[in-house]
């Protein structure tokens, strides 16, 4: 189902006209100039409209480029130039395939901005696949977490914000007293269970439990959580084993 159309839908493939991709690197020709890629996949797209060439290498910062070879683009410029050609069919849709294999930090800094700019300016929607998953979580805003090629989490970035968020999980005695003295000092908390309450935030844990002492409140054991996304992934995954 693409866009609410079947693959048995006739439809599908005008529907598939507004999916724009780049896998693993861009099918560029090294010898031509920027500009004359971008003719060349216009021709391919059908798009007459040449004028917009200009326009669209700007905006991926490649209006200068004059007369140098591609042959001769750092790896960044060449990516940034993929996605310009992507959107001679003007997609609703990217798909891109490990983006910053190979980049530099400011081709990787170039990139993301690049993609958070165009999907705000124009609302296209991206599909980003990488294993770098730090620099995901500056842009995603929906995660997918594959196994052996099957989903086996999607989650929100808010969600997932929250659950890297540092924790401390306490074992308590008076739950319902620690949650109004949770909400008296506003704490942010989660109740797990009958015994124990996360609490989120930079809370300092001595002072904590001195505070709560004073007011007949135990603790009776505390731990410090302070999870990557890295860490996140190989849990879902089974850690160890997949190795």
């Amino acid at each position: 189902m693409l866009f609410g159309t079947s693959n048995e839908n006739k439809k599908i493939i005008d529907v598939r006209k507004r999916v724009g991709a780049i896998v693993e690197t861009p099918s560029i020709y090294l010898s031509f100039t920027a500009r004359e890629n971008m003719i060349e996949q216009f021709k391919l797209v059908g798009n007459p409209n040449f004028d917009e060439i200009d326009e669209l290498l700007k905006l991926v910062n490649l209006e200068n480029t004059g007369k140098k070879k591609v042959k001769n683009f750092s790896l960044g410029m060449k990516q940034r130039l993929g996605i310009a050609m992507t959107l001679a069919s003007h997609p609703d849709f990217i798909i891109l395939d490990e983006p910053i294999n190979g980049l530099d930090p400011e081709g990787i800094i170039d990139i993301r901005e690049l993609v958070l700019k165009l999907n705000k300016e124009t609302g296209i929607t991206f599909l980003i696949s990488s294993h770098y998953l730090d620099e995901l979580s500056r842009i995603a805003t929906h995660y997918g977490f594959l196994d052996n090629g099957i989903i086996i989490k999607e989650i929100s970035g808010t969600e997932l914000a929250k659950k890297l968020e540092h924790r401390i999980e306490l074992k308590v005695d008076k739950p319902q007293s620690f949650i109004k003295f949770f909400e008296d000092n506003d704490i942010s908390y989660e109740v797990i269970d009958d015994k124990t309450i996360n609490i989120y935030g930079n809370q300092n844990l001595t002072k904590l439990i001195t505070k709560a002492s004073k007011e007949n409140l135990i603790i009776e054991d505390a731990h410090e959580f302070e999870e990557t996304l890295e860490n996140y992934y190989m849990n879902l995954i089974g850690g160890d084993k997949n190795d």
